[in-house]
C-alpha cells in the first residue's frame, strides 16, 4: 500500500476514479492526518502508468499537507489551515529539490 496524494483535491479524486476506487474509500481529517487514498500494490502501476509520479516520503509530506491545506479551507478549519501551513512552507525544500530532479 502507498498513498496518493495531489496538487489539488479535484486532481485526485479524478485519478481515483480513473483508477476505479470508491469515493468512500478517500480518506481525511480526522481519521487521517491529511486527505488521500491509499493505493494498493495492484493499483500502483496503472496509476504511474496513468501519469502518477512517485516521490520519496518528505516530498511526499509537502505535497500532502498542501492538499490538506486546500481541504482544511474549505472545511474552515483553521487549527489545521496552520499547522498545513507550517508544514508546506517548511517542506517547500524537498518539493524544490523533486522539480530540479525531474526538470
Amino acid at each position: 500500500m502507498c498513498h496518493m496524494t495531489a496538487d489539488t483535491l479535484s486532481e485526485l479524486h479524478d485519478m481515483a476514479d480513473r483508477l476505479q476506487m470508491k469515493r468512500d474509500w478517500f480518506q481525511e481529517p480526522p481519521k487521517a492526518s491529511h486527505p488521500h487514498y491509499d493505493i494498493p500494490e495492484a493499483r500502483r502501476a496503472k496509476a504511474i502508468a496513468l501519469g502518477a509520479i512517485e516521490v520519496d516520503n518528505r516530498t511526499g509530506l509537502h505535497f500532502a499537507a498542501r492538499l490538506g491545506l486546500e481541504w482544511a479551507e474549505l472545511q474552515q478549519d483553521e487549527c489545521r489551515i496552520l499547522k498545513y501551513t507550517r508544514t508546506v512552507q517548511r517542506t517547500d525544500r524537498y518539493r524544490q529539490a523533486f522539480i530540479g530532479r525531474i526538470e
